[in-house]
This record gives C-alpha cells, structure tokens and sequence, in this order.
C-alpha cells in the first residue's frame, strides 16, 4: 500500500499539472516524456501551443536533458490536426509559433515523436519539425487534408516535406490530401520507422536512453551542424500561415467548413477518424449533404 501511494506521489510530482493538453513526465533527469493530454483529439489550439512554449522554455533551461519523447495518452489519434474553428490568437500562432520550434530545434535535445495513432494537419507538421520520427506499424496514420477541404499546409509541412520525402512525394501528399499507413511513410522518409506495434514502446525507451546517456555537448553540436544543411525560417513559415487564412476566406471554403463541423468535424470520433473520406463529401461548391 505504502510503495503504491509513494509511486503515485512520485509520478505526480515530477509530472505536469493535471487536466494540462500536455503532461510532462521526467523519466531520468536525462529523458523526458511530453504527452499529449487532450481528448478526445489533442487539437492543437491557443492552449495547446502556450503549454508547448513553455514547456520549450524548461527544457531550454534544464541542464541535464538530452532526449524529449512526445507521445498521446488519447485513444486513436497523437494530434488530430490544428482547431480551425477557433480563431488563432497572434501572440501564438504569429511569428511565435515557428520561433519556439526553431528555438527546440536548435537545442542540445533529441526530440523524438513517438506516432501511435493519427497525426494529420498542424499535428504531422508538428512531428516533421521534430528531430525524429517513429510510427506504430497497425495504428500511426499520417496525412496532409488541407488542400481537401480547400486551404494548403501553413504550418511548416511545405518547407519540411521536400526535404524529408523529395518534391514529387510532397506534391503526392499535398495534393492527394489523402491518408498514408507507417510503413508508406517510412518508405517516402516522412518517419524514420515503422515498428510493430507489440514493439513500439520498448523500441522508443530503448533508443531514449541510449541518446540520453550521451554527452550533451556532443549532441547539441551534431544538432547544429545538421541544422546548418537546412531548417524552414521564421519568415517562411509565418508567410505560409498568412497564406493559410487567406486560403479560409476564398470562394466555398467557410461554407464548406461550416457544413463539415456540422457533419462532425471536430466533434465526431468516427468522423475525425475517417476524415480522409469524409472529406470527398464536401468537394464543389456546395451544398453538401451533412
């Protein structure tokens, strides 16, 4: 009884706070979890983006973390896709945004995504902008939908993507807006790997303290010199993201959204899984059967 309360204390205490979209979890000083906490999709919203700076922000002054795993706690899905029908608050989504990743990109820290469900939109841009990928082979999906419902990726993916999966791959999924399995994604360099799923969790802890037993100037220089070969601009990424909602304004597209959520886009588990189909419903310009 005593050693059961002890490990829950312990737990609560080296983790963030409850009820938080993101939970950190310090595993050894060296290695960290971050866990999307946010069900039923962990959409990246105004919130989310304000815990994920500040969590930037520790890991940037903690001296002794090597590794950060970003992992879900939500059945199906690590992040379901960016809230588009909340309005982006400038102060995060601005130039902000695509600072704080470049801030963690350019840290003494290997951040790793560990995919165990759907990744789609602002959430697989969010994982291309981490260091490294691994994907669950049964159960990590990944797309890119937001020329299907009739924007473009304006969180990075279009500065990323060419230089993880090559120009035509990028156009493929892009354009296809479609969903593509782990193993797909590790053949075209969107992942790193597609790892059975019995074996995912062992894999990813296992690869975690190896790099975390490592010295950290070691790591951080190595990062540097890799970056130096190529990372997308704060000014890139912000005009991608004007470009964005601009994008939500032109012709159908309010109207299309607003038919979509009323169908269940951000509000239906079963319409949020298959959104890749669900999307076809909605081509043209209206109007749509919801």
């Amino acid at each position: 009884m005593y050693s059961s309360i002890l490990l829950f204390l312990t737990t609560w205490l080296v983790s963030g706070v409850l009820g938080a979209r993101i939970t950190r979890t310090k595993v050894t000083p060296s290695y960290w979890r971050a866990t999307f906490s946010n069900p039923p999709f962990n959409l990246i919203d105004n919130t989310f983006l304000r815990e994920f700076y500040s969590l930037i922000d520790d890991i940037e002054v903690d001296p002794e973390v090597k590794v950060v795993v970003f992992d879900s706690s939500v059945d199906n899905f690590f992040i379901a896709h960016y809230d588009i029908l909340t309005p982006a608050d400038i102060d995060v989504a601005g130039p902000a945004y695509w600072g704080n990743y470049t801030r963690l990109a350019n840290l003494p820290v290997l951040t790793v995504a560990a995919i165990r469900g759907i990744v789609r939109g602002g959430g697989v841009e969010m994982a291309a902008a981490l260091d490294v990928r691994f994907g669950s082979k049964e159960k990590a999906i990944l797309g890119q939908p937001e020329v299907g419902i009739g924007a473009f990726p304006g969180g990075g993916g279009l500065r990323l993507l060419p230089r993880l999966t090559g120009r035509g791959r990028t156009l493929e999924i892009v354009l296809g807006a479609d969903d593509f399995d782990a193993d797909t994604a590790a053949l075209y360099g969107w992942i790193n790997r597609a790892i059975p799923d019995d074996k995912f969790d062992d894999f990813v802890d296992k690869f975690a303290r190896r790099v975390a037993g490592w010295d950290r100037y070691a790591i951080g220089h190595a990062k540097r010199i890799i970056n130096q070969s190529g990372y997308p601009t704060v000014q890139q990424v912000y005009s991608d993201f004007l470009g964005f909602q601009a994008a939500a304004q032109q012709g159908a597209v309010p109207a299309r959204w607003k038919a979509m959520a009323d169908a269940g886009f951000q509000s239906n588990v079963t319409f949020e899984i298959n959104l890749s189909r669900e999307e076809l419903r909605f081509v043209g310009p209206g109007p749509w059967d919801s």
